[in-house]
């Protein structure tokens, strides 16, 4: 198991490019398009060096969060510029995500209102279909020829995270892994957990998650609106592997803590691969609570728990990206 350091950030060129109308290497685009006769939006980095269809990560804000905000924080460009992959960040309907059907989703104006009893919108009962939506944000990328549509990935920290494992259940046929980043499965997911093709996984918990509880049950049980529950961490690796057909026991890999005394200590479990060489690696972190690990705390520690500095999460999620298998389903 690789050690994984903080990255170095790359000076963004400005280099103009062959890359498709409307795009530059080396910059970001926001774009938009309709889905459901609902005007979605997106924002797509093209790494520097791009000259042909690429792997695209897709990375989902949390409640409250932005396209904007979580590009900022989770700093996949400079690693998409070392390495070669496009970033794809959508932007929620309400500040938020349809993790689960019939779970509640609260639309929010903004992470500060989450533990406010005014936090959400005229938004709140609103069902949107964020699964279609990153069906057609692929296929326009996978048009304009700038991404490979067997290596597509998705990845995003808190309710973000939550809808990964609903894309891996219903868009197995497009997303080939998922990496999510302190967030459970809805209980509606797990319930139906059925994805046609295998889906790999790297799970990130906090075992100290005041928000997603590890044993499962309500999600953010201390905040006022009803967000569902989730199924225990557990539970939900185990879906995986029973639909990977992985069989054995980890690997474990306790990584070297930090020099930052953060309180955290981090153990990865490695399984064997299973069919068509999927993978399940999970990343359990004692001590640690609601947040991305190698990044600064996103809110007072009372509320979200401590951030782990053992790794870094970004470049370990590409990490493992780039060793799952590619898949091309006809669609």
């Amino acid at each position: 198991m690789p050690i994984w350091s903080p990255v170095v950030f790359a000076m963004l060129g400005t280099m103009t490019s062959d890359a498709p109308a409307g795009l530059e290497v080396g910059t970001t685009s926001a774009r938009s398009l309709v889905v459901g006769e609902l005007e979605r939006t997106y924002r797509v980095y093209v790494p520097q060096g791009w000259s042909r269809p690429a792997p695209a990560v897709f990375v989902f804000h949390g409640e409250g969060g932005t396209s904007e905000t979580i590009q900022r924080y989770c700093r996949f460009d400079p690693i998409a510029d070392e390495e070669g992959f496009v970033v794809v960040y959508p932007q929620g309907v309400g500040r938020n995500w349809d993790y689960g059907p019939d779970a509640p989703v609260v639309r929010s104006r903004g992470f500060g209102a989450l533990y406010s009893r005014d936090a959400t919108s005229e938004e709140t009962d609103q069902r949107v279909d964020d699964v279609a939506m990153v069906r057609a944000v692929a296929e326009e990328l996978g048009e304009l020829g700038l991404i490979d549509l067997g290596r597509v990935f998705a990845t995003g920290i808190s309710s973000g995270a939550m809808f990964c494992h609903r894309l891996a259940s219903e868009a197995s046929d497009l997303v080939t892994a998922v990496a999510p980043v302190s967030g459970g499965m809805a209980e509606p997911v797990a319930e139906r957990f059925s994805p046609e093709f295998p889906v790999s996984l790297m799970a990130i918990i906090g075992e100290d998650d005041p928000l997603m509880p590890v044993s499962g049950g309500p999600v953010a049980p201390l905040l006022p609106q009803d967000r569902g529950r989730v199924a225990p961490a557990d539970a939900t690796i185990a879906r995986y592997l029973e639909r990977d057909a992985i069989q054995g026991l980890p690997t474990v890999t306790v990584l070297p803590d930090s020099p930052e005394d953060d309180g955290t200590t981090t153990r990865v479990f490695s399984y064997p691969s299973g069919r068509g060489g999927a993978l399940v690696w999970v990343y359990r972190i004692e001590g640690a609570g609601h947040n991305w690990p190698g990044r600064p705390l996103n809110y007072h520690v009372q509320m979200v728990g401590k951030a782990s500095q053992d790794f870094d999460a970004s470049l370990a999620i590409w990490d493992f990206f780039k060793r799952c298998p590619s898949r091309r389903v006809d669609r």
